[in-house]
């Protein structure tokens, strides 16, 4: 889930070494005589070198003064540069001064930088007060991220299930706090019968075979073994990947609770590991949970 950031911290981190032309050694120094300079000269105040704009390069460099003088001279807020949005420099650095002078002449707070939003970033940078500012500004606390082939089962992530799982407390509240809903379907007990194990065995097996085992001994370790799952306790067998929600996830897994957490793992119950999409449509839903059911000695009986 990281490795977007990462690479987006290493870019920026060269971005600051890298040489340009006046303009850019200009806002890199923080040298607003010289920018001004540059720009009287007929420096393009949009031009990237080394992958940055001006205002991003600004940015980055930690120049508020600068930032705001290229903005006034028409630097567009919204410019997307090779490294990303100005709004994606000041959030990873935790910039928060300079987010609000962005998002005061314009910037988009529900913009996103190779399809993770502002928030995702905030978030992941474990900076609360910018997701603050963001969320102040407008930014969607529901919005996702996701991450994957759309056709299958990709990553589906909420700037709150970043937060739970990566453990930032404060930060997992403040977003619940301001308008965050978790998805809850609606009960199947009574269309459990409807159920088609033949096609549920079909749709796991593209799409959950790959982690989880479905025989009594052996199979994939990447995830628990599925097998006499239904009726089992949570996070109860011999696998040391379970994540602190799933483990304090109380009771066994009934027909319920498989319904709510296929839904939409990470939409359902913020903060486990299995960030897949899940089953949302409820036949789906219906089929693969019927196929889990034959996955035991004695099948636990429909309600």
């Amino acid at each position: 889930m990281r490795e977007l950031i990462g690479s987006l911290l290493i870019y920026l981190s060269a971005a600051v070494a890298a040489h340009g032309g006046p303009l850019h050694d200009a806002v890199k120094s923080g040298d607003l005589t010289a920018i001004a300079a540059a720009l009287d000269a007929g420096a393009d105040i949009e031009e990237q070198e080394k992958d940055a704009t001006p205002l991003f390069l600004a940015i980055r460099s930690g120049h508020p003064e600068a930032v705001e003088l290229l903005i006034k001279r028409g630097a567009g807020v919204n410019s997307q540069s090779s490294l990303g949005l100005p709004l994606t420099g000041a959030v990873l650095t935790n910039a928060v001064d300079i987010m609000r002078l962005l998002l005061a002449h314009g910037a988009d707070p529900n913009a996103a930088a190779r399809g993770e939003r502002m928030l995702h970033f905030a978030v992941a940078n474990s900076c609360l007060d910018c997701v603050k500012v963001l969320v102040e500004a407008g930014a969607d606390v529901n919005a996702v991220w996701i991450r994957g082939d759309p056709a299958r089962l990709p990553a589906i992530i909420t700037a709150y299930h970043l937060a739970k799982h990566d453990d930032h407390a404060d930060i997992a509240a403040y977003l619940l706090a301001h308008g965050v809903t978790i998805l809850k379907p609606e009960p199947i007990s009574a269309k459990l019968a409807d159920g088609d194990p033949a096609k549920g065995a079909a749709f796991f097996a593209p799409n959950c075979s790959s982690c989880h085992a479905t025989r009594a001994q052996g199979g994939p370790t990447r995830g628990p073994s599925l097998w006499n799952v239904v009726g089992r306790d949570k996070a109860s067998t011999k696998f040391d990947g379970y994540s602190k929600t799933l483990s304090a996830w109380e009771g066994t897994w009934t027909y319920e609770d498989l319904n709510i957490f296929l839904a939409g793992p990470t939409l359902t119950t913020p903060g486990v590991d299995m960030e897949i999409r899940g089953a949302p449509d409820e036949t789906d839903r219906l089929d693969v949970i019927a196929y889990l059911r034959t996955l035991a000695d004695t099948p636990v009986p429909l309600p």
